[in-house]
């Protein structure tokens, strides 16, 4: 039998158990919520990236300035857009696109393509890791396959040496390699 100074043991035991298996539980749960987030973030990212990286109008400028960059870059953005990823409270503002004619030099063509920054939370209820967040970075750098204008130019420049063809050469231009 137990004494009176003892009563109410095991219900004490009983809550900080419950209080510990629940928090580790809650734990694992968000961990969970965060890769989720994390790898639905990067598939957007991948997304938009390879819409910017495969729009072309098939008859834009030749070289860094031409008018269907612009909209790649826009279309992207509206891919990324599309997931709807403001449910998971993750901000489109900071989706940015690398462009081409932001590239200077070889090394920076390298990281061409679509990236978004935003944070999660560590912690449901704040007690266990506190209110700290991660910063996470989702970066989908694929680079840039040339325009099919860019593409039709070299083509003109291998098989005639001009640098470029006009509209008069009876010949159609076509490389699926470029």
């Amino acid at each position: 039998m137990a004494s009176s100074n003892e009563r109410g043991q095991s219900t004490i035991e009983f809550i900080f158990t419950f209080v510990f298996g629940l928090s580790l539980i809650l734990v694992i749960f968000n961990t969970s919520v965060n890769y989720a987030t994390g790898y639905l973030v990067q598939y957007a990212t991948f997304m938009a990236s390879r819409v910017y990286l495969t729009q072309d109008t098939h008859k834009g400028q030749v070289g860094n300035n031409g008018p269907s960059l612009e909209r790649a870059a826009q279309n992207a953005e509206t891919a990324f857009n599309n997931y709807n990823l403001s449910v998971l409270k993750i901000p489109s503002e900071n989706f940015k696109v690398n462009r081409v004619e932001q590239a200077s030099g070889s090394n920076e063509t390298l990281t061409i393509g679509a990236y978004t920054t935003f944070e999660v939370t560590m912690d449901m209820i704040g007690r266990v890791a506190g209110q700290n967040k991660l910063e996470l970075v989702s970066e989908s750098f694929l680079g840039k396959e040339p325009t099919r204008a860019e593409c039709a130019s070299r083509v003109c420049y291998a098989i005639t040496g001009q640098q470029n063809c006009d509209q008069s050469m009876d010949v159609t231009l076509y490389d699926d390699g470029c």
